[in-house]
């Protein structure tokens, strides 16, 4: 029970790499289908979906984004913290 999720801090680095890759990854589509819903809604044109349904698309993406920031966010905490405490 008391034993540590990861066995080293190089571990704990490698995931904070891949869960802000992850954020980064549903950032950048987000904003991919938002210029895609603008394109869309200035054109009057319906590529594949209407421009509303390319709006709610990004707002998905965006919301969904926050789980993996969240998750390097309290990677990083929790790094920080048991790094000042091993330095004391």
């Amino acid at each position: 029970m008391g034993e540590k999720p990861y066995k080293d801090w190089e571990e704990v680095k490698k995931d904070i790499i891949i869960w802000r890759r992850i954020n980064i990854g549903c950032i950048v589509i987000a904003l991919l289908f938002v210029i895609a819903g603008v394109i869309a809604e200035a054109f009057n044109y319906d590529f594949i979906l209407a421009p509303t349904s390319y709006f709610l698309l990004a707002i998905f993406f965006a919301v969904l984004s926050i789980a993996p920031h969240v998750t390097v966010i309290a990677l990083k905490s929790w790094f920080g913290v048991e790094s000042e405490r091993k330095n004391k």
